[in-house]
């Protein structure tokens, strides 16, 4: 997880700096898809409470990846 969120905000600085102008571009980079960064960059917009409790706290917990990056549901 830790990792994860990690890779999410060097691809956010990276959009944020100019190093990358698109996600395109990352996924190049990174020999991935761009729907996969697209989905993981997600990671580096958790409130700082979720990520507090990630990555300060440590505390194991049951939310999975998955679970951070799926889209939000409409009903």
């Amino acid at each position: 997880m830790l990792r994860a969120v990690a890779r999410a905000w060097s691809w956010r600085r990276q959009l944020e700096s100019g190093a990358a102008t698109t996600i395109h571009d990352i996924a190049a980079v990174e020999n991935v898809t761009d729907r996969f960064i697209g989905r993981m960059i997600r990671l580096a917009y958790l409130s700082p409470d979720v990520l507090e409790e990630l990555v300060i706290a440590r505390r194991p917990s049951s939310i999975t990846i998955n679970d951070l990056t799926e889209p939000p549901r409409v009903f």
